[in-house]
């Protein structure tokens, strides 16, 4: 009990945090450059450091069978993703510009910020280092699949986007250190973890700013639409939930844990990012966006405790 009660207070302190910069963004304190600065900082800064700090480990044959287990159970829940999206899509009865956005919301979650701040949150570098296995396919579906479920049309994606973007190239340095006898540096370690731990409140700042561009009034009217809320649960709880049947299989219990509490992370920003370039609903997307994202305070938990209550 006190695990859930701690993590529903680290869960409030990123929602503050994130509060912090819509507040800045709103009141013009971050300028209208900052969302694309501060993607660009985590991305292509903070978080592979800290993923290459994390993925200093000595590698063994337990990692091994754990990494195997986070590769399967990524397809899995990519798929049960997909498949729930695909439905849900063709029942619902919306316009074509919401169609791809709502499809994409349900299926994309917030991974690569909030998932590794959870992660890191609840079972520390180790946490780290089983998001990054179980975001690989992630990353190449994010540049793929995406696209095409919000655009419906033949965009190109090149080799150079699917293999030498950040998540993938820390990963695969990690790796590389990992599995030879080598380990960084003190000095070159110690900055690595410096810039790392920046990852999770800038992360959350970020995303207050990108939900500051959403409009109160269209906010306060978008909140009546049933899809909306099919869409919330759906990520929140129906697709981690299809995970659950993996408790009661011999997975150590911070590999499912990970790997379902990462799921149940809130709708992707670049949802609404995606929806802008190809024609899409911005304002439909990110208010799906908003209510995964505060309502996954109170779902988050609820599902670590029941990995608790389970293991």
């Amino acid at each position: 009990m006190s695990a859930v009660l701690g993590l529903i207070q680290e869960m409030l302190v990123l929602l503050v945090i994130a509060l912090i910069g819509f507040v800045m963004r709103r009141k013009s304190i971050l300028p209208k450059e900052t969302n694309f600065v501060l993607t660009q900082v985590i991305l292509y800064i903070t978080l592979p450091c800290l993923i290459i700090y994390s993925m200093d480990v000595t590698f063994s044959m337990s990692l091994l069978v754990d990494i195997s287990w986070l590769l399967g159970l990524s397809i899995f829940a990519l798929l049960m993703a997909s498949l729930i999206g695909y439905w849900m899509r063709k029942k619902a009865n919306l316009d074509t510009e919401r169609e791809g956005v709502y499809e994409a919301a349900i299926i994309f979650g917030n991974q690569g910020f909030m998932g590794y701040a959870i992660a890191f949150l609840l079972f520390g570098e180790i946490g780290v280092l089983y998001t990054a296995f179980f975001m690989i396919f992630f990353l190449f579906y994010v540049w793929t699949y995406i696209i095409y479920v919000v655009a419906r049309v033949g965009q190109k994606v090149t080799w150079k986007q699917l293999v030498l973007n950040p998540g993938v190239l820390a990963t695969s340095i990690g790796f590389i250190v990992m599995v030879l006898p080598f380990h960084w540096p003190p000095l070159f370690s110690s900055v690595l973890i410096d810039i790392g731990t920046m990852t999770l409140p800038l992360s959350m700042i970020l995303i207050g700013s990108l939900l500051a561009a959403i409009n109160f009034k269209e906010f306060k009217q978008l909140m009546k639409n049933k899809y909306i809320w099919y869409a919330t649960g759906a990520k929140l709880l129906l697709i981690p939930l299809m995970l659950a049947p993996f408790l009661w299989l011999p997975v150590s219990t911070t590999v499912i844990g990970v790997a379902l509490l990462v799921t149940a992370t809130p709708s992707a920003p670049t949802v609404p990012m995606f929806a802008q370039k190809y024609g899409g609903d911005v304002t439909f997307s990110s208010v799906i966006v908003a209510t995964t994202t505060i309502l996954c305070v109170l779902t988050i938990p609820v599902l670590y405790a029941f990995i608790l209550l389970i293991r």
